[in-house]
């Protein structure tokens, strides 16, 4: 191979692989893109028929609120031996229900909100996040669990109480 065939070559190798490096920028993401397309993470989340398929995945019993008000849709998940979750939605909106092994917070939700209170429901300290008018994160421990609320359009504390007091 001359030398002259060898430039051809490095210059259209180089040419190729200057667009596909423009595609694993580090930016935050387009519109649209799931948080594993983002990162590059896999979904540790196993789809589930029902919430007892989910609950026999994550290995413990779990029953969920039959509805969310405003929300007529449910989905089941689960990580295997770790946690499972209910996912309530209307249209974009969702609010999603956890509950894991331990005690570590397991919402996911790393944002500041306006107001963090606790509220005490039926003895248990519920550590409520959100703008002050709705709730947008609840979590709480209980015999061996962790809990979780999100809520993206935010709650009312009344539902959020119900829904506490629905996992007890």
């Amino acid at each position: 191979m001359n030398a002259r065939t060898r430039l051809t070559l490095l210059l259209s190798a180089t040419l190729a692989i200057v667009p596909l490096a423009a595609c694993g920028s580090s930016g935050s993401g387009t519109a649209g893109q799931s948080q594993e397309q983002q990162t590059g993470m896999a979904n540790p989340f196993v789809d589930c028929e029902t919430a007892a398929d989910a609950a026999q995945l994550a290995g413990f019993d779990v029953t969920f609120p039959e509805s969310v008000p405003g929300y007529s849709n449910r989905a089941y998940q689960a990580v295997e031996g770790k946690m499972v979750q209910c996912i309530y939605s209307e249209g974009d909106a969702k609010v999603i229900i956890r509950k894991g092994v331990g005690d570590e917070d397991i919402s996911g939700d790393y944002n500041e909100y306006a107001s963090v209170e606790t509220a005490v429901v039926r003895g248990i300290d519920v550590v409520e996040k959100g703008d002050g008018e709705t709730i947008h994160v609840a979590t709480w421990t209980l015999d061996g669990h962790t809990f979780a609320i999100l809520a993206d359009q935010g709650l009312e504390a009344s539902v959020v109480e119900d829904l506490v007091v629905s996992l007890m």
